[in-house]
C-alpha cells in the first residue's frame, strides 16, 4: 500500500475541540475553529514548520463521541462569529493552516452506533449493529449518558450503509483533498445473532478501509487489530457482556497468536497495542507507526507525539502547554522520527533494567539504549537522558538542540551537512536570532536554558 503521507516522518496530532451538553442541547467548546488555528500557527513555530496533520475531535455534532456513524453535520458551537455556517468555519481553517504547513482532518468513527441517530432504525433493520443472542441490538458501552452499540461490518458495507454515510462525510467535509482521516477505535465486535464472526467482520472491514483509500483517503486508527473469536481483552471488558451470551466459556487465546489484521491498509496508530518487540523488529515504521503502548518499547524507541493530552490538560494558555509541548516534540517525537530513518537490525535486552531493559541495534551504527535514553551514531551521542540534538527532517540541514535542566558547552552533531550555522531561540511567536557558529569535527558550542530549544539551521558553503 502506498500512502499519502510518510507518517514515520510527519507530526500528526488530534486536537479536542468539543464534547456533548445533551441536557442542554450545546457543546462544552474547549477550541474553536478560529482557536484551533491559533494553536497550529504556534505549532509551526516551535517545529521549524515540518509537516505536520492534525484531526480535530468534537468537530461534529455537539462533540465528541456524538452522531457516529453519521459524520456529516458540522458543529455549530465551534463557528466563527464572521461566519453564516460552522461549515464556512471549518472550510476556512482548512485553507488557512495550510499556510502553517498543516493538513487539517478529521477524528471519526464508523464502529460506534446511537439509539438517538437519525439513522438508528434503518441500521438496525439492517441488523448492521451486534446482535444478542435473541436477534436484538445489544448495548455495548454508554457514551456522554447514551446507550451505544457496536456497528456489525459485515451487514453494514453489505446493505451500501457504509457507503452510504461515509458518503455523506466525504461531501460534508474536505477530507478528500486531506487525504486522510482517523477511524477511532475500529475494533471488531462479533454479533451472535445472525452470527458474523471475527473472520466475516475483518473481511468486511477490510473492505471498508479499501473503500475509503479508493477515494484516496489514507486511514489512520486508535489501535493494533488482533481479534481473534471471541477474544475480550479483559474480564472487564465491554465486550465480555455480550460475547457471554453464548454460556461457553470464552477463550483465553493469546493475541499473539493472530495476525495484524489491518497491516497494509491502516497506515499509523494512535496506540501501537499488541506488539511483540520482535514484530517491533521486523516492522518498517513506513508501514506502520505511532506511539507504543508498552512503556519498554516506548523507552528504546521513543513515539509520536499526540498533542490531544498536552491541550486538554493545559488548556489554551501558551505559558502552560507550550513548554510541555516542546518537550515532548525534542524529546519524543524527533527521536522516533530520527530512529525511523534506519533499518532495525537487532535488539539485546537486560531483565534487570525494567522498562528501560532494551538496547536496540539500527543501520549506519545507530544505537538506541533505553537505559539513561542515550542514543548514538557511531559512538557519538546525539541524545543523552533530557538533551538532545537532533535533525528536524531527513534533508540534515536544521537541527533542534534541547535540555530540560540546561546545557552550555559542547554539542556533537555528526549528522550535518553544513559547516557554519545560524542559530535561533525556539519561541512560540517565531524564531530569535543569536549567534552563528562553526562546526568543527562534527561539534558545535551552544547554550541551551532549562526547558528551552535552539533551531540550528545551516548556511550554504
Amino acid at each position: 500500500m502506498k500512502y499519502n503521507y510518510d507518517y514515520s516522518q510527519t507530526l500528526w496530532m488530534k486536537l479536542f475541540m468539543a464534547k456533548p451538553d445533551f441536557p442542554n442541547h450545546k457543546s462544552e467548546v474547549y477550541f474553536t475553529f478560529e482557536q484551533a488555528l491559533d494553536v497550529i500557527k504556534t505549532v509551526d513555530c516551535l517545529t521549524q514548520g515540518i509537516k505536520k496533520i492534525v484531526y480535530l475531535v468534537g468537530w461534529q455534532g455537539l462533540g465528541h463521541d456524538d452522531c457516529y456513524p453519521e459524520m456529516e453535520v458540522v458543529n455549530e458551537f465551534l463557528k466563527r462569529d464572521c461566519d453564516k455556517t460552522a461549515s464556512e468555519s471549518l472550510y476556512w481553517l482548512f485553507e488557512e493552516a495550510k499556510k502553517y504547513n498543516t493538513v487539517v482532518s478529521f477524528h471519526g468513527n464508523v464502529a460506534d452506533e446511537y439509539g438517538d441517530n437519525a439513522s438508528h432504525r434503518e441500521i438496525v433493520e439492517a441488523n448492521a449493529v451486534a446482535n444478542g443472542i435473541d436477534g436484538k441490538p445489544s448495548v455495548i458501552e454508554i457514551f456522554n449518558g447514551r446507550d451505544a452499540y457496536k456497528i456489525s461490518y459485515k451487514q453494514y458495507y453489505e446493505s451500501g450503509l457504509f457507503k452510504k454515510y461515509f458518503d455523506r462525510f466525504v461531501a460534508a467535509t474536505p477530507v478528500r483533498e486531506a487525504g486522510t482521516v482517523h477511524l477511532d477505535n475500529f475494533c471488531i465486535a462479533e454479533s451472535l445473532n445472525p452470527r458474523t464472526d471475527v473472520y466475516d467482520q475483518n473481511d468486511a472491514r477490510n473492505k471498508m478501509i479499501d473503500y475509503i483509500t479508493s477515494l484516496g483517503i489514507d486511514v489512520t486508527s486508535e489501535y493494533t487489530y488482533r481479534e481473534l473469536p471471541l477474544r475480550a481483552d479483559a474480564p472487564d471488558h465491554p465486550i465480555r457482556k455480550l460475547y457471554s451470551q453464548l454460556g461457553e466459556p470464552l477463550p483465553e487465546e493469546s493475541w499473539t497468536h493472530a495476525p495484524i489484521h489491518t497491516l497494509g491498509r491502516i497506515a499509523a496508530a494512535w496506540w501501537l497495542s499488541n506488539l511483540t518487540m520482535e514484530d517491533c523488529m521486523k516492522l518498517s515504521p513506513k508501514e506502520y507507526c505511532g506511539r507504543f503502548t508498552d512503556r519498554s518499547q516506548l523507552a528504546v524507541f521513543y513515539g509520536a507525539l499526540h498533542g490531544e493530552d498536552i491541550w486538554m490538560r493545559c488548556g489554551r494558555d501558551e505559558t502552560k502547554w507550550v513548554p510541555e509541548y516542546l518537550r515532548e516534540f525534542c524529546l519524543s517525537q524527533l527521536p522516533y522520527c530520527y530512529l525511523n530513518r534506519y533499518d532495525r537490525v537487532r535488539f539485546e535486552e537486560d531483565d534487570s533494567l525494567g522498562e528501560e531493559r532494551y538496547t536496540v541495534y539500527f543501520s549506519d551504527g545507530v544505537v538506541s539504549k533505553a537505559h539513561g535514553g542515550v542514543i548514538t551514531k557511531n559512538g557519538i551521542a546525539v541524545k543523552e537522558g533530557t538533551n538532545a540534538l537532533l535533525p528536524i527532517d531527513t534533508t540534515d540541514t536544521v537541527f533542534m538542540a534541547y535540555s530540560a535542566d540546561g546545557k552550555d558547552g559542547e554539542w556533537n552533531i555528526p549528522d550535518a551537512r553544513f559547516t557554519s550555522a545560524d542559530v535561533y531561540e525556539v519561541t512560540a511567536s517565531g524564531n530569535r536570532f543569536v549567534k552563528t557558529v562553526n562546526i568543527v569535527n562534527g561539534k558545535v558550542d551552544l547554550s541551551v536554558k532549562a526547558g528551552g530549544a535552539l533551531a540550528i539551521k545551516g548556511k550554504k558553503a
